[in-house]
């Protein structure tokens, strides 16, 4: 099983994650004392997220987890099966930290801050993530000042389930609120690119708010069936979650206004 969402894996990189998603399904056969997994925690309403430790209390960053200044969002895959087996989403997770920690990806976690499985249940990823905003890792390099939100399945030939668009709109939303960053449809920003596969370090990036992997590496993720629609009402859906809670109709104009710098009318 493969959990990286990039498609251009090398035979070397796939016979690896191939022996250490073995190794972790060993590991996790043997007995463990019963621990009662965290509750979820309710960011906003309707929207929980299982803490990190649901899935990973026994696997600990390697290292520090930096801070991050986001200015956009972006969504992946695990470009993993979409049957999770018996250990279910949690397991796909362990077996992403198992190949992210590796010493052929050599990062201190698992890169994604957020996951959302088919069933619509998010996960928090990265350690830190629920508290605040850390710098996330990629294949293909990290252009810095994302935050990352992965489907856990292969969205190349289907489409996401709608319990998990739902949920992945709620996170969107949620995160844009969180960290103030403009959903509007045709919201862009503007960075300097700290250097990944499609931009080198110091190139000037300029990216819808609401991107997928793809945008920002030379990667097949999040997969044509999840990128395509991104463009075909997604940013949309998300946009309206957020005037939903805030209690305001989304077609009044007050939002766009104030984002322009122009006084509604």
């Amino acid at each position: 099983m493969r959990t990286v969402c990039d498609s251009h894996l090398t035979r070397r990189e796939a016979i690896i994650g191939a022996g250490l998603v073995a190794a972790a399904a060993i590991a996790n056969g043997s007995p463990r004392p019963a621990v009662a997994a965290p509750p979820p925690v309710e960011v906003m309403p309707g929207l929980f997220v299982n803490p990190r430790d649901a899935w990973g209390a026994d696997l600990p960053p390697k290292s520090a987890i930096l801070p991050e200044t986001p200015q956009f969002l972006l969504v992946h895959h695990t470009a993993s099966p979409n049957n999770y087996g018996a250990g279910g989403a949690r397991q796909v997770i362990r077996s992403a930290y198992s190949w992210h920690t590796s010493a052929a990806k050599g990062w201190p976690d698992v890169c994604y801050e957020f996951f959302v499985d088919h069933d619509g249940v998010v996960w928090e990823g990265r350690a830190g993530s629920l508290a605040g905003p850390v710098r996330a890792d990629a294949t293909g390099g990290s252009q810095g000042f994302a935050q990352l939100v992965c489907l856990v399945g292969d969205f190349t030939l289907t489409d996401p389930t709608a319990a998990m668009l739902d949920s992945l709109v709620k996170v969107l939303a949620w995160l844009g609120t969180r960290y103030a960053i403009d959903t509007y449809p045709d919201a862009t920003t503007s960075f300097i690119s700290r250097g990944s596969g499609r931009y080198k370090a110091g190139a000037l990036v300029t990216t819808p708010t609401i991107a997928g992997h793809r945008d920002m590496s030379f990667t097949t993720c999040p997969g044509d069936h999840m990128y395509r629609l991104l463009g075909s009402g997604l940013r949309d859906r998300v946009n309206a979650q957020r005037f939903a809670w805030m209690g305001v109709p989304p077609d009044n104009g007050v939002y766009h206004a104030q984002r322009l710098g122009r006084v509604a009318p």
